[in-house]
Order: C-alpha cells, then structure tokens, then sequence
C-alpha cells in the first residue's frame, strides 16, 4: 500500500470530554505509524490547548490546530495565522454590543471573557490545564497571538451573531449547545490538511480523517475517505464515506483495520 496520512480530531473522536483515551486507539495509531503512515492530530482546539500528556504520548508525526490556522510537523512550526489586531479591536466591539461571551485562541495562550462566560465548568477546566497560560481578556493586546475564537451566543441569538461576524469569519455552529467558532476567512480543518499534503507530498487519494462533530465535515468531505465516530452527530455522518463504531467500542481501531491501514486488509469503501 501506499503511504498514507490520516487526520484524526481530539474530542469525541481520541478521547471522550473527560479525557479519557480508549486503549485500543492507542495501539491502532502506534501500529498506523508502524506500517509507515502518518497520522496527524486535526483539532479545533488551539495549540495552546492541546498538552496533555498523554494524548501526545500516543505519537503523532504532526498536528493541525485551531481547524487549519496552525500546523506543526515533527515538533517545528510551518504555518500560523495571526489575526490582525485591527480586526481583533473590531470583535472585540461586537461581542460587547452583542452581549457575547468570547474566548480568544492563540497557539501560546488563551484569553477569556472571564465575565461573558459566568460559571462555566469548560472554562475552569481550562483554567487549570493552561495555568499561566490562561488570561483575562484584558491581557488581549496588538502583540498577542490569536488564531481564532469560540464564542458562546447564550445572551444573544444565532442569527445577531451570523449577522455581525460573517463578514469577517467562517462561523461554525455546534449542536450541543449555544457555541459556535469563529475562523477567518479561508481556514478549516480542510485547508489545514490541504497544506500539511501539500508539504508532505502525499495525494488526496491516500488521505484519511477521522470525526465526530461540525467543525469535521469540511474535512471529511475533503479527504478521499471521511470517517465518522459511531457517536459523532448525525450531520457529521451524513457527510462520511463511512461510520466506525463509537469510539467507547474501538472505532478506531475497526476503521483502520476496514482499510487496510493496520491488521486485517478489507475491500475500501468507495464514492
């Protein structure tokens, strides 16, 4: 077989939201690079939030942070996008009009509206992982780096939030809840993995990824084979090549081995 990459998104899809990691998808990823393919983290989740010891342990050859803005090969930063201060200054503004609660993400740190965001247990979680790396949104200044935002619209409306913002930003809407993320304009987890190939020399046909929510259907559609998790959300699935079991029962695992990636080579699904 041909070299391969595969890109796999964190929440949902690694590790459930308590961050636990299934062991089988451990040693499916281990045995992926064993059979000389590469596998690639590709989350929404900015680079400063993504630490944990031991999601990185698994051994990734590179990760796609902040759906596209950021990318890393091998430990080495190759792209990252700031956004300019001027329009940063201009979100800012909206947000208060708007009475939205934002989080501003860089690559190093994270700036919070702490207020915005009340009593928020995804917020405090944040708080101790990022330790000093996790700032009021007062520390926000023209030298801060930030790659995109995630808002949530509670006190607002989706539609005030599309209206003011979609200008400027690509705005996914999840479906848990009131939240949504910002990108600028052009960025995705699909243009992320369009450039890491691009690097790396690998065509779209030995491409791979693997999803559970919104903000994994651009890239499930752009890959030659888009997987869903057995527990992603039914508009991520529909935008699959093909549904893994979830992720509680090896999905990874089963996937990876339906493609002949590791194990057992079965028949490809084709579109």
């Amino acid at each position: 077989m041909n070299q391969c990459i595969v890109f796999f998104d964190i929440d949902g899809t690694l590790w459930d939201y308590q961050g636990k990691i299934p062991a089988s998808t451990i040693q499916a990823i281990r045995e992926l690079r064993a059979e000389g393919h590469y596998a690639f983290l590709c989350s929404g989740r900015s680079r400063a939030t993504i630490r944990a010891k031991e999601l990185l342990d698994i051994g990734f050859d590179g990760i796609v942070a902040g759906c596209g803005t950021y990318i890393e090969l091998g430990g080495e930063v190759v792209f990252e996008y700031k956004i300019p201060w001027e329009m940063l200054s201009k979100t800012m503004s909206v947000m208060q009009e708007c009475h939205l609660a934002a989080m501003y993400e860089g690559s190093q740190k994270l700036y919070v509206d702490e207020k915005a965001f009340g009593d928020d247990a995804y917020v405090e979680d944040l708080r101790k992982s990022l330790g000093n790396d996790f700032l009021c949104m007062e520390k926000l200044n023209s030298d801060s780096i930030v790659n995109k935002l995630c808002i949530d619209y509670r006190n607002s409306s989706k539609e005030t939030m599309i209206a003011r913002l979609g200008q400027d930003y690509e705005i996914i809407c999840h479906v848990f809840g009131p939240v949504a993320e910002l990108l600028p304009k052009g960025f995705s987890k699909a243009s992320g993995i369009k450039r890491v190939c691009s690097r790396l020399e690998i065509a779209q046909c030995n491409t791979y990824a693997f999803g559970d929510s919104a903000n994994d259907i651009d890239m499930l559609r752009y890959v030659q084979y888009g997987v869903a998790m057995g527990n992603a959300s039914e508009n991520t699935k529909q935008a699959a090549d093909y549904v893994t079991a979830s992720m509680y029962d090896d999905g990874i695992r089963k996937a990876l081995e339906h493609f002949g990636l590791i194990g057992y080579h079965d028949v490809r699904v084709k579109r």
